[in-house]
């Protein structure tokens, strides 16, 4: 296995070893300060990737190495430790905390009754053709199940997916681009 793989497979677990701290020690759990825990995990990918980037770099023969292989080595490291971490994701939204998730829902559940008890905003949906004819009850259906998706593990995840591979791709050009130019001096990019 490269190195930058297990470097990438190192901080997965530095991460989730974090994400587990913060939910023992009950700190950044709140809707206000997750978005603490989401830097963490960007912190984690940018390093993992920066340090197995430069694992690499030390290892290679420079007048072998070309901009598109630099970008595929770093991206490498970079999916390793993404789909890792969306596999924790969801492992942790699933089984260790799902009172996350329903606590969400129980918010959205009262947003959503606090709107539909307003005649004002009762009226604003009614003038919508599909929302006309529906009940309250119907029209509170419809607006929790959508809440309901959204707020399940499995969606958690596949956002947190998608999100961390553009973020990978985005760093492996970037952390190239700083590598060959700044770093190693390398002007053929």
């Amino acid at each position: 296995m490269r190195i930058s793989l297990k470097i990438a497979v190192l901080f997965a677990g530095i991460w989730f070893a974090g994400k587990m701290s913060f939910f023992y020690a009950q700190i950044l759990q709140n809707e206000s300060e997750v978005k603490f825990q989401v830097m963490w995990n960007i912190l984690c990918l940018l390093l993992a990737m920066t340090i197995g980037t430069l694992a690499e770099k030390r290892q290679e023969v420079r007048a072998e190495s070309s901009a598109l292989g630099d970008i595929k080595n770093t991206l490498g490291g970079g999916l390793v430790y993404t789909i890792i971490v969306s596999g924790l994701i969801y492992l942790y939204y699933a089984k260790i905390n799902p009172g996350y998730n329903e606590r969400q829902l129980a918010i959205a559940e009262q947003q959503v009754n606090k709107m539909l008890d307003d005649p004002k905003q009762m009226k604003e949906l009614r003038k919508s053709p599909e929302m006309e004819s529906l009940t309250r009850e119907e029209i509170f259906d419809k607006a929790i199940a959508n809440q309901k998706a959204i707020f399940s593990p499995s969606s958690t995840m596949t956002i947190s997916l998608l999100g961390m591979l553009l973020l990978s791709t985005i760093n492996s050009i970037i952390l190239t681009v700083v590598f060959r130019r700044i770093l190693f001096k390398q002007r053929t990019l």
